[in-house]
């Protein structure tokens, strides 16, 4: 008797726990893609974002499923970002176990256009990084980035890890992603 009770009080903090780390999404959530999510890190799902690549796709963190992200907030006239670009081209250049962007907001908080940001680029040539576009800042704010430069951290179960305002070096990056799943 003694040994079914602990059985049964096994499996019942088992699956307790399955239920404490599953979140149940809102299929008419936008901001996290409707589907049902298995956490592994501590944290609130981050929000579904959309933004544009140069040919005008789609990426959406919905696709990345599975991976980890860093997104790294910046603007042309910022001068503390534009310093550390050289050292942002090097990070993308590597080799990582981890998706990388670039974001920009055109439309928003002095940012060129899409077309004038593109020709400004062009000037700098960063050949690794890749931009994406928060037209309007639509997911900015709610993935913690209301300056720039700002470090997004995502993990691979989608959680919003950090938002770190300010410059922050490759190597400062890749410690902080190696910590999270």
């Amino acid at each position: 008797m003694k040994r079914s009770k602990l059985v049964l009080t096994i499996l019942l903090f088992s699956l307790f726990l399955v239920g404490c780390s599953t979140v149940k999404a809102d299929p008419d959530d936008e901001d996290n893609g409707g589907e049902d999510v298995v956490l592994v890190n501590e944290g609130e799902l981050a929000a579904n974002f959309e933004f544009l690549d140069y040919q005008g796709n789609t990426v959406k963190l919905s696709d990345l499923k599975g991976e980890k992200v860093y997104l790294k907030f910046f603007a042309s006239w910022c001068s503390i970002c534009n310093r550390g670009m050289p050292e942002l081209d090097e990070l993308f250049a590597k080799e990582r176990d981890y998706i990388a962007y670039a974001v920009v907001t055109p439309g928003a908080n002095g940012e060129k256009s899409i077309e004038g940001f593109k020709e400004w680029f062009a000037l700098e040539n960063y050949s690794n990084i890749v931009v994406l576009f928060d037209v309007n800042a639509k997911f900015a704010r709610k993935l913690g980035a209301i300056s720039v430069p700002t470090s997004v951290y995502i993990g691979s179960d989608g959680v919003l890890i950090k938002s770190s305002a300010g410059h922050s070096g490759n190597d400062d990056i890749e410690s902080f992603i190696s910590t999270f799943n």
